[in-house]
């Protein structure tokens, strides 16, 4: 079989010379360079690569408008404070937001809308979140990658090759007692890792009640629900069909570690590290990776800061790092992109059998609640669910006060 990171490193950079021919040049009428600027772009660790690299190429194209990357800290919480703070000063004049921040961001007015005139060539689903109410074309933050939960299912050498359908067929009939042979998020051992337990408790609470969050992200206020959509979980923990892990890259480490492990719930990137390991299962074709019926969405989205002095350059470099061809190399870096074209692309296809069901799942997957006040939300869920999975209680009725009252 081909080396799968010779393929990616030869189609990678096919594609870096076209976007960068893509970035480009921006001088004044009458043929005078812009005045030279330095743009702060705050964004969040990226493990993938792909943001340096395409920074590196506006940087070459656009010598007057270089870009300077502030990187924040890795738990969720401190990027956040930190792109506030920064937004705050205006020290910051683009944000890489989590999609479950921009409305808090907009609320405080910390950035402002950037108009999107091929606003229709993005996955909807990636977008639809950002919309500025009464102004077409606008978005508060334009969609950089998106993301997905998605099931990795290591294949029997001998063993038959059925598909599995959803997080409740995997824990109910394709694990076994004692196995612990599903890994999830599911145990943080600190803030750091709270979002990826949150995310997977409601993936997990949908695949048995597909209405207990709304198309909105909206939760059900029904603790009868929530008790009995996650009661399995909370079983097959305790009969050990789970292994429970603090975050994705564990979960991942775990799985490669223990070919025993048969299922892994995490995002789609982590496919793309396995090649690059040179994982054997992924090299024997061994790896499948299935769309959940309902996932939970993800992503990151850029978004002008309003107290920025350049906010139109600003903008033109959103358009170049959510254009078509930059997407494309995102997409060879691992990121589920936001473009309906990258998809479509038969080099970036046959490499990544799964791209097509990643779309797919994007489509169908539900947001976590778009709320400014999100993060009280997923603090109740952390502080009443965690206590469930990993000591067998039941939820309390404070679940659902605290739940609906984070959201009021």
């Amino acid at each position: 079989m081909p080396d799968p990171r010779s393929r990616r490193s030869f189609l990678t950079g096919v594609l870096a010379c076209g976007t960068l021919t893509a970035a480009a040049t921006y001088v004044l009428p009458g043929g005078r360079s812009l005045p030279a600027v330095e743009l702060n772009l705050v964004t969040g660790p990226d493990s993938s690569g792909v943001r340096p690299l395409l920074v590196d190429m506006w940087n070459r194209a656009n010598p007057n408008t270089r870009v300077r990357v502030t990187t924040t800290a890795d738990t969720t919480t401190d990027q956040k404070l930190q792109m506030l703070t920064e937004a705050r000063n205006g020290t910051a004049d683009i944000v890489n937001l989590d999609t479950i921040d921009i409305p808090e961001f907009a609320r405080q007015d910390l950035i402002v809308p950037i108009e999107l005139p091929d606003d229709q060539l993005f996955v909807g689903r990636t977008i639809d979140a950002s919309r500025v109410d009464n102004q077409p074309g606008h978005y508060w933050a334009a969609p950089f990658h998106t993301d997905v939960g998605m099931l990795f299912e290591r294949l029997a050498p001998d063993g038959p090759r059925t598909e599995a359908t959803s997080l409740a067929e995997v824990l109910d009939t394709r694990v076994a007692p004692r196995s612990q042979g599903f890994i999830g998020q599911l145990r943080p051992s600190s803030s750091a890792s709270y979002e990826a337990f949150v995310v997977n408790v409601l993936e997990h609470a949908i695949s048995r009640d597909n209405d207990i969050l709304d198309g909105s992200g909206i939760p059900a206020y029904d603790l009868v629900r929530w008790q009995k959509a996650l009661n399995p979980l909370r079983d097959a923990v305790a009969d050990r069909r789970v292994t429970l892990a603090d975050n994705e890259q564990a979960s991942r480490e775990l799985f490669t570690a223990n070919p025993d492990r048969r299922f892994m719930r995490n995002w789609p990137v982590h496919y793309r590290v396995m090649q690059q390991h040179s994982d054997a299962d992924v090299r024997a074709d061994r790896i499948r990776v299935y769309p959940l019926p309902v996932g939970i969405l993800g992503g990151r989205s850029l978004a002008v800061v309003s107290r920025s002095a350049h906010r139109g350059r600003a903008a033109e470099l959103i358009r170049f790092l959510t254009g078509e061809e930059a997407q494309k190399v995102t997409a060879a870096y691992g990121l589920p992109p936001t473009r309906i074209t990258a998809y479509a692309d038969p080099n970036l296809k046959a490499f990544i059998p799964h791209l097509e069901a990643i779309r797919g799942a994007v489509e169908t997957a539900r947001p976590r609640p778009t709320h400014w006040n999100y993060p009280a939300f997923a603090a109740a869920v952390v502080k009443h669910v965690l206590p469930m999975v990993r000591d067998g209680r039941d939820l309390p009725s404070a679940f659902v006060d605290e739940i609906r009252a984070a959201l009021a």
